[in-house]
């Protein structure tokens, strides 16, 4: 064997090799939505303009295409990729609706507090416990 096929063998060997950290099986993960949600896979397969049984070998593979898991979170309307990213991905994450309520949420609690210093002024200004 020349190195130059040694050096492609290698290569596809560790490309098809699992690790831990890997994504998980997309298509069980996809179809175990469908059936906790009790989602007909036939009106799925006709929103993604694909016969069922394309439809049911996305099922069988680990990986999916972008565009493919994108068109079944539209044609489902649930975000797949948040939902993957949140649970199995574990890296933090705020999406900019969060930071916006965090910073409100922020105010309010100062705000609450300038108020609760104001109040036990007047009370101590008025004797009242």
């Amino acid at each position: 064997m020349s190195q130059k096929q040694a050096f492609m063998k290698s290569r596809v060997n560790k490309y098809q090799l699992r690790k831990e950290t890997d994504a998980p099986h997309l298509g069980n993960f996809v179809q175990w939505h469908i059936e906790q949600n009790k989602i007909l896979k036939r009106g799925v397969a006709e929103a993604l303009q694909v016969i069922p049984s394309t439809f049911n070998q996305y099922f069988r593979q680990h990986s999916l295409q972008f565009t493919i898991l994108w068109r079944i979170s539209q044609a489902l309307q649930h975000n797949f990729l948040m939902e993957l990213g949140e649970k199995w991905l574990k890296i933090p994450y705020q999406t900019q609706k969060e930071i916006d309520l965090q910073n409100q949420l922020d105010q309010k609690n100062t705000e609450i507090d300038l108020l609760k210093a104001q109040l036990q002024v007047f009370r101590e200004i008025h004797g009242v416990k």
